[in-house]
């Protein structure tokens, strides 16, 4: 793993850096429509003498992916069911989960909505999970930081034979305190930048933040190109490279030879190797070996294609019409202040006559000296600048055209349509968009069911570096709050679990259409105790009542009954006297239906 010289790389860390060149060249060809639709996004436009000769944009990117992201920014609904039926432990597991994604850990609710929004921008996303003081953490990382190998299959992230997260600044000061460094390379990158070679690669390390930043630097942050005074840094990069046979030194300076799984290599400034293990011995093991054979990475994309794993997203769907717009409204804008400047043409051959630079002036008059026998329009006339509005007409097939491709309709948008439609109209249009746009929930509901599989795998391969939570519930028949401290201990059994996971709108869609067609049973069905339970229960499921609370509820109303059935009149009331408002009756049995005689 060490190099006999700074100057003269290993084998292994030649074989490293051709990866990385390769997997920059495969994504490279993305980089500037990736710059592009995010300075769109962020309202910034590049001017020049041609086209684009004013600094207007209009908001069409941001438009259609706000107007997206209120369809679809909803994370789905995850739950994990014990196999061993253990109800406590699945209780302790699902409070973990929740105090995982909560905003005093991750606060996924809000990176979920970045993590769709990064998609729609640079047609696919990717989140990292590793676990840091005690807790799993979960980051969205940013798509230009990645390479993968260029036959990863689009569909599953994990059949990558490499994967380099890559622009990982850090203090040169701080690799010394990683006892996991080989300390004998960072001494070598010490002593290199030391030297003048050295102090040089520094300033190059400065630098080459400058096209993953250049997004900020179109933005005009001003000191994007030398964030940082005073501070060697160096870049770091992690290359997960799946390989048939490798060795490495444990912690004990054994050397160990392991097959068939991920070995991660941590990499510094393309000259040393400071770290080289396998993925399953930094996680830890699984009665399964999944470590082996799987990321600590997911990323996933709406516009999934065999032939491409950088695909398309809605912005590069928006980028062209976009652009277009932009260069027709500058022209428009220009030619709206021309007219109302106004130019002339004079004849510069008369002596004597230079046209005088005039102040405009309410009710002004401008002496112009005219020749014998010559008009006025001899000596000057006005530049014709024609005008240019019939292009709204055009702009507006422009955004409608990206409208219907992109699926944010301008019904969508709030805005109301130019001809008169009927109601029913607008629901079928309002009810397509939508289906449209959740196209997307099947391809992120999938890319969540993995995040949660890794994370249970986390817990199972090192409950020992994760901290304990306490968790704050309510109590059964009362007010108060009671808290626990739980562990991994509390809820991990010998079968695991397994995820349930549902995308929210198409669960209220599910609820709500169960529930109309019980209560349609009901109808058929009256006064039957357990069909009445089964409907009370989806009623308040449909309406987002806790599972204690709707325990709590049913036991309540179930308790009524049996006391009406022990005394069907507790009030004392007189037969067929009525009874008060609020008042349970018992079900009245009804006799039964005639027999039909045969052939009737």
């Amino acid at each position: 793993m060490q190099n006999e010289g700074i100057n003269v790389p290993s084998p292994e860390l030649q074989m490293l850096k051709m990866n990385k060149e390769s997997g920059y060249n495969y994504r490279q060809r993305r980089h500037q429509d990736w710059l592009e639709n995010y300075t769109l996004y962020r309202d910034k436009v590049t001017i020049n003498r041609l086209t684009q000769r004013q600094s207007v944009n209009l908001p069409l990117m941001k438009q259609t992916i706000q107007t997206r992201l209120k369809d679809v920014d909803d994370m789905p609904v995850i739950y994990f069911e014990n196999l061993d039926n253990d109800k406590d432990a699945e209780i302790f597991q699902n409070e973990y989960w929740k105090y995982t994604i909560s905003p005093q850990c991750n606060n996924m609710e809000v990176k979920d909505v970045i993590d769709k929004k990064q998609e729609m921008l640079f047609g696919r996303t990717f989140d990292q999970m590793q676990i840091v003081d005690g807790k799993i953490l979960i980051t969205i990382e940013d798509p230009q930081d990645i390479l993968v190998d260029r036959f990863t299959d689009p569909a599953d992230l994990d059949t990558a034979r490499f994967l380099i997260h890559q622009h990982i600044f850090r203090p040169l000061s701080a690799l010394a305190e990683n006892p996991d460094y080989d300390q004998e390379a960072v001494k070598r990158m010490q002593e290199f930048y030391a030297t003048q070679q050295g102090i040089l690669k520094a300033a190059d390390n400065l630098g080459a933040m400058e096209e993953k930043n250049r997004k900020l630097a179109e933005l005009g942050v001003p000191d994007i190109e030398n964030p940082i005074v005073g501070e060697t840094y160096v870049e770091l990069s992690l290359h997960f490279l799946f390989q048939e046979s490798n060795s490495y030194v444990n912690d004990d300076g054994e050397t160990v030879t392991v097959e068939d799984q991920y070995m991660l290599f941590v990499e510094c400034d393309d000259m040393e190797i400071l770290m080289k293990k396998p993925l399953e011995v930094i996680i830890g093991k699984t009665t399964d070996n999944y470590w082996r054979n799987h990321l600590p990475y997911n990323s996933w994309a709406e516009d999934v294609e065999r032939q491409d794993f950088w695909s398309d997203g809605v912005g590069d769907v928006v980028r062209t019409p976009n652009k277009i717009l932009n260069v027709w409204f500058s022209q428009l804008i220009e030619n709206r202040t021309l007219r109302s400047f106004g130019m002339h043409y004079y004849n510069n051959a008369l002596e004597g006559f230079t046209p005088p630079n005039i102040d405009p002036e309410p009710w002004g008059w401008v002496g112009v000296p005219i020749p014998d026998g010559k008009n006025i329009t001899d000596v000057f006339q006005k530049v014709d600048v024609p005008d240019l509005s019939e292009s709204l007409d055009e702009m507006e097939f422009v955004i409608g055209m990206n409208d219907r491709a992109s699926g944010a309709t301008a019904t969508q948008q709030g805005v109301p349509s130019a001809r008169q439609i009927t109601l029913g109209e607008v629901k079928l249009a309002l009810t397509e968009a939508q289906k449209f746009n959740q196209g997307m929930s099947k391809f992120y509901t999938i890319a969540w069911q993995k995040r949660a599989e890794k994370f249970l795998k986390f817990i199972e391969a090192a409950p020992d570096k994760l901290d304990a939570v306490k968790i704050y519930k309510q109590g059964r028949n009362t007010t108060n709050i009671f808290s626990r401290e739980i562990a991994p201990k509390d809820w991990m059994t010998k079968s695991g679990y397994r995820v349930k996971i549902w995308n929210q709108n198409e669960r209220d869609q599910q609820q709500q259409q169960q529930f109309e067609k019980l209560t349609a049973v009901q109808n058929l069905i009256p006064g039957n105790s357990k069909l009445q339970d089964i409907v009370q229960r989806k009623a308040l499921e449909w309406a987002d009542v806790s599972p204690d609370d709707v325990n709590d509820i049913l036991r309540i109303e179930q308790e009524k009954r049996d006391a009406l059935a022990n005394n069907p009149n507790p009030m004392g009331l007189p037969p067929g006297a009525p009874t008060p408002a609020g008042t349970p009756s018992a079900p009245v049995p009804q006799p039964p239906a005639p027999m039909m005689p045969a052939g009737q």
